[in-house]
């Protein structure tokens, strides 16, 4: 049996690897191809299942959140948000939660549930007020999860985000 023969270019980016390195290569290529057929001929062979289709599961419809409060960003959210709010895929979400008059205490960090799905985003150097717990969320991945936060006297806060 006869080896197919295996034309190489040479690429600009391939200009430091010598010609031995170069016809090293295009024979171990060869030699691979050349048992392709034997193999395939044997009655040993194994079958290849096809990939599944991937489900695309259904997501909550969901809305748009406020306007930004900081520059590129998709939306904001407060306290008084609170259902379920869309996000694109790479997209930021700022979270600005206030505590109210008399609490004894912030809001706690934000928390995501699901960081597979949405991402703890990078706030650069932001100084919030005393009693403002800021955030940055940012869509990773199709699919949806909830941020939560709390007060000290167990009020807590949820919003549910649809990256998509």
């Amino acid at each position: 049996m006869i080896a197919p023969r295996i034309r190489t270019h040479r690429s600009r980016a391939g200009r430091g690897r010598s010609r031995g390195a170069a016809r090293a290569v295009a024979g171990i290529a060869a030699c691979c191809l050349a048992t392709l057929p034997l193999a395939a001929c044997s009655p040993a062979t194994a079958t290849v299942a096809a990939p599944a289709a991937s489900s695309a599961a259904a997501l909550p419809s969901c809305h748009a959140p406020g306007p930004a409060s900081l520059p590129h960003s998709a939306g904001s959210l407060t306290q008084a948000d609170s259902g379920v709010y869309c996000l694109g895929v790479g997209k930021l979400l700022d979270v600005f939660l206030t505590a109210p008059a008399g609490a004894s205490g912030r809001w706690s960090e934000i928390r995501i549930a699901d960081t597979s799905v949405l991402a703890y985003g990078n706030n650069g150097v932001m100084t919030a007020l005393r009693t403002v717990t800021p955030g940055v969320v940012v869509g990773y991945a199709r699919g949806a999860t909830t941020i939560t936060s709390s007060l000290p006297d167990g009020k807590t806060w949820t919003a549910t985000i649809v990256v998509s």
